[in-house]
């Protein structure tokens, strides 16, 4: 004999709205975005301040 569980599981099959599923999946899109362009940012940043220093050194062995 086969005992069954009275629990109910837990999945989206029966209680699925394809809307909640996009506004989560543009949710972590905008985030993803979002962390890419500071990255990008801070990479720039990162390089200007490598060639200003590149700059005061050339100029102070002058």
């Amino acid at each position: 004999m086969v005992e069954r569980c009275k629990r109910k599981r837990l999945t989206l099959t029966a209680h699925y709205d394809p809307r909640v599923e996009e506004f989560v999946v543009n949710e972590v899109l905008s985030v993803f975005k979002m962390s890419e362009e500071e990255e990008i940012k801070a990479e720039e940043e990162e390089k200007r301040r490598k060639e200003e220093e590149e700059k005061k050194r050339q100029e102070d062995q002058q």
